[in-house]
């Protein structure tokens, strides 16, 4: 057993209990922290066990807020390392797949069925938006080479199709204000999903496009969350968490609306939580009246308050 597992290990009983008071079962907890132990423990992922503890922890808790599973035959999420050049540090995520964000789109009942392909110079390829049926897409399969783009192709509940296509061009323009891609670039020893898995990646991109303007449904949370993940090069950091969790519990708003915030911390960035912390400051018991320790500039603010 290596050492990142090794400390990994007394610290995920209490990642369990947040995922199961976020709604999983026990044994699909245990199911997952297997999963993801097995997925570190790997020869291959040499790169992702440089990831911080802190990091790993909250991509496995994050399996509780997609409704997604590690398991490396569904291939749904994957834990991913990327090059923090904040912290100076590998950052561990969870990255849901092309086929995640498929299987959250159906199970939301947005659509009946949804396909995404990618278009290769060499196919017979035809895109009609007015059409009844506005694809036609034969691949030749003695030669595909250079990539011309990817479309994706919605069914939705009252039979109607809905297309998204995009010219490689867009789908590079995205991969370039990359974090993890800039970073690859700068030095290949750092992992880039974008370089490991281009064509996956292409399919995500106008998923996520055509995601925007599919049918909204009460079960678009977890489609919603992991869309958000996917936008992120990187996680926030331990002491912004902690930070913005102790002004939760603290602060004055309903208990529903901690619940809610509680909830979205997992997936939040960095600016985001900032964005979170400047609202909850705004909403922490006044000092004076609670009858907390104080200082000069709390009296100096009642004061006004009462001019």
């Amino acid at each position: 057993m290596n050492e990142l597992i090794k400390s990994i290990k007394p610290l995920l009983p209490e990642v369990e209990k947040k995922m199961i008071a976020f709604g999983l079962n026990p044994e699909t907890v245990k199911s997952e922290t297997s999963f993801a132990l097995q997925i570190l423990n790997e020869p291959k992922n040499v790169y992702l066990r440089k990831s911080t503890t802190d990091s790993i922890l909250k991509s496995v808790l994050n399996i509780s807020q997609v409704g997604l599973t590690l398991n490396p035959v569904a291939k749904e999420a994957f834990l991913i390392p990327r090059w923090d050049k904040t912290s100076q540090k590998v950052q561990c995520v969870l990255e849901p797949s092309y086929v995640g964000l498929v299987k959250l789109l159906t199970d939301a009942g947005s659509v009946t069925s949804i396909n995404t392909q990618l278009v290769y110079k060499e196919d017979d390829f035809e895109i009609n938006l007015a059409s009844d049926n506005p694809v036609r897409h034969i691949p030749d399969l003695t030669e595909r080479k250079t990539i011309m783009g990817v479309y994706s192709i919605a069914r939705l509940l009252t039979g109607e199709k809905q297309v998204e296509w995009m010219e490689i061009s867009e789908v590079n323009k995205i991969r370039d204000t990359s974090d993890s891609y800039k970073a690859w670039k700068e030095d290949n020893s750092k992992h880039s999903i974008w370089n490991s898995s281009y064509g996956e990646m292409c399919r995500k991109t106008v998923l996520k496009r055509i995601y925007k303007y599919l049918p909204r449904t009460n079960k678009m949370k977890f489609v919603d969350n992991a869309v958000a993940l996917t936008n992120k090069d990187w996680e926030a950091s331990s002491s912004q968490v902690h930070y913005a969790e102790s002004l939760i519990h603290s602060s004055t708003i309903i208990e529903s609306k901690k619940e809610e915030l509680l909830r979205e911390l997992s997936i939040c960035n960095s600016d985001q939580i900032e964005l979170m912390i400047d609202y909850l400051k705004d909403n922490q018991p006044d000092p004076i009246e609670a009858g907390n320790s104080y200082n000069q500039r709390d009296i100096d603010k009642k004061l006004n308050q009462h001019v």
